[in-house]
């Protein structure tokens, strides 16, 4: 091991001996650290270098591993990173000595690297400093519905969902920074009209695929970003289909009972906040039993998704209809001003159910009615249990009177 203390000693002496590996100082005396490795290109002498700073520029330590740098080292470095990071060398360094004696290719690079990463399911591709597409494996066609070669020198906002754009200044500038990051972005894709796609893309500067295998991988000529895009569409809609399950009925496709309660809670919340009022229907089929032991469950099913259907075009858009177990259901509306609105919208779900309701199968028209109670926020309670409490008390009153009718709680 020799040692020299300035730029034009480190060139003497590597003309005059030969090294396995060199630990070079960006910054010293006489011809920088750059310069160095500059005349290390032009001259072709064989070693491997390691660059050592105390600083952090991006674009120093980039503009280093261009010119032929095999690791990067921040200073103060740990004494056993040092001794690792030498050994590490000096292993690949007589492992490329001893492979060099066969007729192997590295199979990361040339033709066989590119036909490699288009048989893989990700899609793969490399940015240039204006984010632009310079190199695409050929997965982009079958995901996107476009060719690699139309997408040549298009930004990578070209593919991505206009509802994601604003996620990509973040993107690359953690991607520069020499923190690799992955993101969930839609990209659009073209195959049977414009529509889009699910992707985790992983941004990486091709900087620190470099820098972790010793640029097995890329030239120091490739572009600055390298990026790996998986399609989670059927995932994301599994994960979404299941969600959607765990808070909605599987008959009917309505909130389900822990759904609803949330709503009312929020509701609740938000009421007391902004001083508002809501109403809580409970709202309990009569004679259902009846009519299911008479026809079945088959028909019972059909008549719970047929009564859900119509109650529900009777609600507004932000109300929320539930079905809370059985043959009963919840109705939540928020933002009411007037009792008597509560009221009108009460009839409405009366009479959606006044027609009977025929079924493939079953020769007569089935007639169902039903029993509402209402509770009124804040007037008949402030907290979500009681309100259902004393909507179901109501509905309960209908019921022992004549039902097919509604009341509110009193």
């Amino acid at each position: 091991m020799d040692e020299a203390m300035d730029g034009d000693a480190v060139c003497q002496q590597l003309q005059d001996n030969a090294y396995d590996l060199i630990l070079l100082d960006i910054r010293m005396p006489g011809k920088s650290g750059l310069e160095i490795m500059a005349w290390l290109k032009e001259t072709g002498i064989d070693s491997q270098v390691i660059i050592m700073s105390g600083h952090s520029d991006y674009r120093i330590v980039r503009q280093a591993f261009k010119l032929g740098a095999c690791d990067y080292l921040k200073k103060p470095y740990d004494v056993d990173d040092l001794i690792q990071a030498v050994g590490d060398k000096v292993l690949e360094r007589r492992q490329s000595r001893s492979r060099a004696t066969t007729d192997w290719s590295n199979p990361l690079k040339g033709e066989l690297f590119r036909r490699t990463l288009d048989h893989l399911p990700e899609l793969v591709f490399l940015l240039d400093e204006r984010k632009c597409f310079k190199y695409l494996n050929h997965k982009v066609e079958s995901l996107t519905g476009l060719p690699a070669e139309e997408l040549i020198g298009q930004p990578l906002s070209r593919l991505v969902h206009e509802d994601h754009i604003a996620k990509l200044p973040l993107f690359f500038e953690r991607a520069e920074a020499g923190e690799p990051i992955t993101q969930e972005i839609k990209l659009k894709t073209h195959s049977g009209g414009v529509g889009h796609k699910d992707f985790d893309i992983i941004l990486t500067s091709t900087l620190e695929v470099n820098t972790a295998l010793t640029q097995a991988t890329f030239s120091p000529e490739d572009p600055p970003f390298l990026g790996i895009a998986r399609d989670i569409t059927e995932r994301k809609q599994a994960l979404e289909l299941m969600e959607f399950r765990a808070s909605h009925d599987s008959l009917t496709d309505l909130p389900n009972r822990n759904l609803f309660m949330d709503r009312l809670r929020l509701a609740v919340s938000q009421a007391r906040r902004n001083r508002q009022k809501f109403a809580v229907f409970f709202i309990d089929l009569d004679n259902f039993k009846a009519i299911n032991d008479a026809y079945g469950h088959g028909i019972g099913d059909q008549l719970l998704q047929k009564v859900a259907s119509g109650l529900k075009h009777c609600l507004r858009e932000g109300d929320t209809l539930a079905r809370y177990g059985g043959d009963e259901f919840m109705a939540l509306l928020p933002s009411l001003d007037e009792k008597k609105d509560a009221a009108t919208v009460a009839r409405k779900l009366l009479t959606s159910l006044e027609a009977p309701f025929r079924f493939e199968g079953c020769d007569l028209g089935i007639s169902i009615g039903t029993s509402i109670g209402i509770a009124l926020y804040p007037e008949n309670g402030d907290e979500a249990e009681t309100l259902i409490e004393r909507a179901d008390m109501a509905m309960y009153a209908v019921k022992r009177e004549k039902k097919n009718d509604f009341r509110f709680y009193s």
